[in-house]
């Protein structure tokens, strides 16, 4: 397998295709860098006559969405001038280069996840966002980012699935090779068998059911209360409340930064492990530690309390609250893959360490498989602080970064590397 790992701002795109066939991409992280740096790439393929067999959307977040988003909107410029072309209307050729023909998109539609509230829960999290933004508090400001984010991805994720329908470019949603019953949600179901893409094995990790209820049900709940939608005074309280809470207990990403019930759509990514002539790669979207193992465990990946992968795509841009040390001795890899630009510090250090230490330190820390045990590993980055605005908090945390890999290469006497993206896009052989 190849993994192509692109200048995606704060968000994932990667392109992942097979040594014998198949190509999937794998989020399309913000718009601007899709504009910047990915679109260009992408239709270089056209040009060779190839195809994307699917675009897979791990979940609705803006710096995962928004970019495929802006491909499904370049090639619908160009039907349109395709369709006038045939009518006998000339019209000027867009100026945007041609994306190639995407076979399907894999994702879990909102409005499929959430059901009929979809709208109230967009006006929720807004009114929610204003008020952690507007705080002092670091950690409820963060909050309020989160919901903000999740806010602007919803309009984004249902415009996902109206281009993609039937009426405008007749992209399949959620259709498997092979599948003829009506599409569902994609999740983790038992007798549930693998599917190929071209020489690839994709094994669907998370989520399970129960996430997709949480999800769901957690906003429902919470909905079905009027003062709780209606008053943002009492909204105001007791987000403020709960970021006290925070702030004075141990609370942590076990709970999914669960407020009153309502999840945030990072629980219910879609994660796929991938695999091709006995090398894996896992996928994990923006999910948590204990739902990724989880994941692994039901689907048989974790018989002996651990696993070894080929590579990681590291959860959630390396936050802190995604990733432990008990994760990092459970799975472990020869490739970790960060995709994230220094905003809310992510990658964060604390997780570097962490992976470093599963592989290099105190044997109290160190991974459980023992095919890890003196196997090399890289370190693999999106992007480098130099990409990052002058001046910018994500520059001086993503140097911070940089200093801290080079020290921890410096100090494994060879046993560990790192790539660092400068250009559109590196490639990972896997």
């Amino acid at each position: 397998m190849k993994l192509h790992i692109f200048q995606s701002d704060k968000g994932d795109c990667l392109l992942l295709e097979g040594n014998n066939g198949g190509r999937v991409l794998c989020d399309g992280g913000m718009s601007s860098t899709m504009q910047q740096y990915v679109r260009s790439e992408l239709s270089k393929l056209r040009g060779q006559g190839e195809s994307i067999d699917y675009a897979y959307v791990s979940h609705i977040d803006q710096d995962h969405i928004s970019g495929v988003l802006r491909l499904l909107e370049d090639e619908l410029l160009w039907r349109v001038y395709d369709h006038n072309q045939q009518s006998g209307n000339p019209s000027a050729k867009p100026r945007v280069p041609r994306p190639p023909a995407i076979g399907g998109i894999l994702h879990n539609a909102f409005r499929d996840q959430v059901g009929a509230n979809a709208g109230k829960v967009t006006d929720l999290l807004a009114a929610a966002a204003d008020v952690g933004l507007s705080s002092t508090n670091p950690r409820l400001i963060e909050l309020g980012s989160e919901m903000q984010n999740i806010a602007l991805s919803v309009p984004e994720a249902i415009r996902v699935s109206h281009l993609a329908s039937p009426k405008i470019l007749k992209i399949p949603v959620n259709r498997l090779p092979g599948q003829t019953k009506p599409a569902k949600l994609l999740m983790v179901r038992a007798r549930q068998k693998p599917f190929q893409v071209g020489s690839m094995i994709f094994t669907i990790v998370g989520p399970t059911a129960d996430e997709i209820e949480q999800l769901r049900d957690g906003w429902n709940l919470y909905l079905a209360d009027p003062e709780n939608f209606n008053s943002l005074k009492k909204l105001r309280e007791k987000l403020e409340k709960s970021a006290d809470e925070i702030g004075q207990s141990s609370m942590t990403q076990s709970e999914w930064e669960s407020y009153k019930g309502v999840s945030v759509p990072n629980i219910a990514s879609l994660m796929l492990m991938v695999e091709e002539g006995g090398k894996r790669l896992l996928l994990t979207g923006d999910s948590q530690q204990d739902i990724i193992i989880k994941g692994l465990e039901l689907t048989g990946y974790l018989k002996s309390g651990s696993c070894h992968l080929d590579a990681l795509k590291v959860q959630h841009h390396g936050s802190e609250n995604n990733l432990d040390e008990a994760f990092c001795r459970k799975v472990s890899a020869d490739h970790y893959i960060f995709c994230g630009n220094g905003e809310h510090g992510n990658p964060d250090p604390r997780v570097i360490q962490a992976i470093y230490d599963s592989r290099l330190g105190p044997a109290g820390k160190r991974a459980l498989s023992a095919t890890s045990t003196g196997r090399p590993f890289t370190f693999w980055f999106s992007t480098t602080s130099t990409a990052q605005k002058a001046g910018s908090k994500e520059r001086k945390a993503f140097s911070a970064i940089e200093n801290l890999v080079a020290s921890l290469a410096q100090s494994s006497a060879g046993q560990m590397s790192a790539k660092f993206n400068s250009n559109a896009g590196i490639t990972l052989s896997i």
